[in-house]
């Protein structure tokens, strides 16, 4: 084994063996002139340090910390964008089924959450049958074959948003947006208190110094509910089944 690590060792670095072999020769030989060979040994040993040393792929550790670019990381995405394949492995494959992909089924496959989260979720699922579904549905049928597929939809939902939960970037997410939008929302109660003088108007003086940037879901009541509708109908694709978000009776038990 030793014998071919030096053969394989010659093959990747003829140049360095070589150099190396001669002054092993020139050391053995020539050894009353050993204070001047020092210097190409002195030479050598500084070109190999330097090379371990800063050399990303050497076959000795490394000194120094290497810098490498930070390469993107791809994630293997939920549907309907993931094009991560489970044939070939690639990212954004054209040539396979992106619907393919286990997760896009089953993704509380590989997931863990810690047991006490999990029966929290069982248990607020099982509340959401109990006191939304079970009143109209025990009047219809005592079939739980609904019942059954409706609480794998909600393991469903669940799973997908602790997946997309966990991609945020929550420091970036504070950074960069909720510190904005919490200092816009200061600065425009702060010009609102000093329209008005007493605390009741302050609302609705609040909501005139939005103007047009005012969000459409503070309008009215009306569209408030409007717009959770829509954002609702929105988010289907992202939370559901690939195939079950389709349905309207899955719209409907959802909306």
């Amino acid at each position: 084994m030793k014998l071919d690590r030096f053969r394989e060792l010659g093959r990747q670095y003829p140049v360095f063996c070589f150099l190396l072999l001669v002054l092993l020769m020139s050391t053995v030989l020539l050894n009353r002139y050993i204070h001047i060979i020092m210097v190409f040994w002195s030479f050598l040993a500084g070109v190999v340090t330097f090379y371990c040393s800063l050399g990303p792929e050497s076959l000795l550790p490394n000194i120094f910390v290497s810098i490498k670019p930070r390469t993107k990381s791809y994630q293997q995405e939920l549907f309907p964008l993931g094009h991560s394949c489970a044939v070939c492995g690639k990212i954004k494959c054209k040539r396979h089924r992106p619907t393919l992909l286990l997760e896009n089924y089953q993704p509380w496959l590989d997931l863990k959450v810690p047991s006490k989260v999990d029966a929290s979720l069982s248990e607020i699922l099982e509340l959401v049958l109990e006191n939304f579904v079970y009143p109209w549905y025990r009047d219809i049928t005592d079939d739980e074959a609904f019942v059954d597929e409706l609480r794998v939809t909600l393991r469903f939902f669940a799973a997908v948003l602790v997946r997309r939960t966990q991609k945020v970037d929550v420091a970036s997410l504070i950074t960069q947006k909720l510190l904005k939008v919490s200092m816009k929302h200061i600065e425009i109660i702060s010009k609102a208190r000093q329209k008005v003088k007493n605390t009741e108007f302050l609302q609705q003086a609040a909501l005139e110094e939005y103007g047009p940037d005012l969000h459409v879901a503070l309008r009215s009541r009306r569209d408030e509910l409007l717009y959770l509708r829509k954002l609702t109908e929105m988010l289907f694709p992202y939370i559901l089944p690939p195939k079950g978000y389709r349905l309207q009776v899955t719209q409907l038990c959802f909306s």
